[in-house]
């Protein structure tokens, strides 16, 4: 089984189960395609577009119902590792086999939000 992940609030996370599937993000409709993360980058996701009010979680996705539409863009400059997109309509919730929690963490002077693996 192959693995990616993928950030969410608390309340999209409400608004995926009440739908039986996530909804797309800003970004996942202007590119046309589901936004998903490496281990590696998952906590500069969670710190770049969240707050911890938003209570994000981690989402563990199994790819294999649809890894052949995933496309593997190049790093970038802030994103040095190759960064997921798949080409599907939305992600069903029977892909999501867990969720990870995140918390604070005060490891140095500034704040930060951190993934807590399961």
């Amino acid at each position: 089984m192959s693995v990616l992940y993928r950030v969410v609030s608390e309340s999209t996370w409400q608004q995926a189960q009440q739908l039986g599937h996530l909804p797309l993000c800003g970004n996942d409709r202007k590119e046309r395609g589901i936004h998903l993360n490496l281990p590696e980058a998952v906590e500069y996701t969670i710190n770049r577009y969240f707050s911890a009010h938003e209570n994000p979680r981690v989402l563990v996705v199994n790819t294999s119902l649809f890894a052949e539409r995933i496309e593997w863009r190049d790093p970038i400059e802030l994103e040095p590792w190759q960064r997921p997109l798949a080409r599907i309509d939305n992600l069903p919730l029977s892909a999501v086999i867990d969720t990870n929690p995140i918390k604070p963490s005060h490891l140095d002077a500034s704040p930060a939000l951190r993934w807590v693996r399961s």
